[in-house]
């Protein structure tokens, strides 16, 4: 299957109302099994630039529940069973094993606007890295502007190979990511509220 060739482009400011939507839209599917849904990766952090895609991470309580797949199925949102776990990161001070980097991924509903939703357990290294790394850079701007300008370089270089991009992208996320984490423990940081959450009718 042909893909996509590889564009990264300047902050949309309509990106955060759009995550909040989807956001919104994946708890209302998974209902209780969603313990919270945010909006994750580069459009969710105001002036960085990124792929003109929303991410959402769910998390639940158990990966194995049969009933992820059936509620997002539902809901119209695609399973891709290729896609399963994410790059390891065992420098993560959260990591424990394999079991921190397994999730569950979807894609969108036919015909309506390019997600990527990661379902991920609570608690795992993968989920917790995925919000610290969005918090991180929007409160510190010089590492939002290198993420940034390095993000616009390698997608130039490596417009039709995304093996390429990924590989390239990897090592430097690590090192964000060890960044993320002195600044995490300088501020204390702990997740803040989630974007969205199941709300019980009653």
């Amino acid at each position: 299957m042909k893909k996509d060739p590889i564009d990264v482009v300047a902050y949309d400011p309509r990106w955060a109302e759009e995550g909040l939507i989807h956001a919104e839209a994946v708890a209302g599917a998974l209902g209780p099994l969603a313990l919270r849904v945010d909006h994750i990766g580069s459009t969710a952090v105001p002036g960085l630039a990124a792929k003109d895609v929303i991410d959402v991470q769910a998390l639940v309580s158990r990966l194995e529940d049969d009933g992820i797949a059936a509620a997002m199925a539902t809901a119209g949102y695609r399973l891709r069973d290729s896609n399963l776990s994410d790059p390891p990161h065992p420098e993560s001070p959260a990591a424990l094993g394999p079991d921190d980097w397994r999730k569950l991924y979807f894609r969108e509903a036919a015909g309506t606007r390019r997600l990527h939703i990661h379902v991920r357990r609570n608690g795992a290294a993968a989920a917790r890295n995925a919000l610290l790394l969005r918090d991180f850079l929007r409160d510190d701007a010089p590492a939002r502007r290198d993420y940034s300008e390095f993000k616009m370089a390698l997608a130039a270089k490596t417009r039709k190979d995304r093996g390429a991009y990924q590989t390239i992208k990897r090592p430097f996320i690590s090192l964000a990511l060890r960044a993320a984490e002195s600044w995490a423990e300088l501020s204390r940081w702990v997740p803040g509220a989630p974007d969205a959450y199941w709300r019980s009718a009653e």
